[in-house]
C-alpha cells in the first residue's frame, strides 16, 4: 500500500493529554524526547484521555513502526514540554 503525506502535527505535550483529529486516516507517532515516555490511545470510544495508566507507551526517542488508523488520537507524556510528532497519512 502506498501512502501520501497529508500533514504533520507538531505537539508539545505534558502530563495533560492533547487530542489530534486524525479523522480515520493512518498515522505514525514519533517521540522526540530523550527522557520522557509518550502515551497514546484512541479517544472516540470512551472519551477518556491517554495517560500512563491506559495508553500505549512509546519509549524516549521511539516511534510507531506501522501506520495506525484513528479518529481522535489522545497523546500524553510523562514529562512537560515533550516534543511529539504525528505524521498523518492518506492512501493513494
Amino acid at each position: 500500500m502506498n501512502y501520501k503525506i497529508e500533514k504533520v502535527e507538531k505537539l508539545t505535550v505534558g502530563t495533560s493529554a492533547q487530542s489530534v483529529m486524525v479523522s480515520g486516516l493512518a498515522c505514525l507517532i514519533q517521540n522526540n524526547s530523550d527522557s520522557a515516555a509518550v502515551y497514546f490511545k484512541e479517544k472516540r470510544y470512551d472519551g477518556t484521555d491517554a495517560s500512563s495508566a491506559n495508553g500505549y507507551a512509546i519509549a524516549p526517542g521511539g516511534q510507531t513502526t506501522i501506520p495506525l488508523v484513528a479518529m481522535e488520537l489522545s497523546v500524553a507524556a510523562s514529562a512537560a514540554s515533550t516534543d511529539v510528532r504525528v505524521l498523518i497519512l492518506d492512501t493513494e
